[in-house]
């Protein structure tokens, strides 16, 4: 019976969220940017409350690159780049702020966290042109399965499974499988595998 309530929940949300997936295709024919995406983005963050947390699971079920009926992700997060991809039981905690990235199946991120598209996104080489105008590069960033971004933790570079990323961290390298890591930069502080595993790797 669960179940069944369950999925009649999330066909009402999906009807609910059919209008503001109509009106991002007809934006994007307009604007070549993601600028409407992160709109939509924005307005169904404001939604609070389990009703919020269905309407958003539909709208980026039929929005983004992908994502499953199964993920949750709460009141006040913003997701800026369609090709995001959101694997099974992902759990997205408050106000958080999602880039380009891959994020595997059973990863939980706290509140306020931040998933930046890489190192690159703004190029400040020349001094004689304003950062604004002088572009960046974006990179999918990849956090592995069954990994924990603690609260208000920030991450530019890939994550690997398992990994345990503490509150507040700045992770600027790419993290091994089965790391605990914290500070800023965040560095590896200890593995997650039996010692004796460590040791033969």
């Amino acid at each position: 019976m669960k179940l069944i309530l369950k999925k009649l929940v999330q066909w009402i949300a999906m009807l609910l969220v059919l209008p503001v997936y109509v009106l991002l295709l007809l934006g994007e024919l307009l604007v070549k940017s993601e600028q409407t995406f992160q709109g939509c983005s924005q307005f169904l963050s404001l939604f609070p409350g389990m009703p919020g947390n269905y309407l958003r699971q539909q709208f980026y079920r039929l929005a983004l690159a992908e994502c499953y009926d199964d993920c949750c992700i709460e009141f006040g997060t913003r997701l800026n780049q369609r090709g995001i991809e959101l694997g099974r039981r992902v759990y997205i905690g408050t106000n958080c702020c999602i880039g380009l990235c891959r994020i595997e199946d059973d990863v939980m991120l706290g509140s306020n966290v931040d998933i930046i598209s890489g190192k690159s996104q703004h190029h400040f080489d020349r001094l004689d042109i304003p950062m604004r105008e002088q572009g960046g590069d974006f990179e999918k960033i990849v956090i592995g399965y069954d990994s924990w971004l603690g609260n208000s933790s920030v991450v530019m570079a890939n994550v690997g499974c398992k990994c345990i990323v503490a509150a507040g961290s700045v992770v600027v390298k790419d993290l091994p499988p089965f790391s605990i890591a914290g500070g800023n930069p965040a560095k590896v502080l200890k593995s997650r595998l039996p010692e004796h595993e460590v040791n033969e790797s």
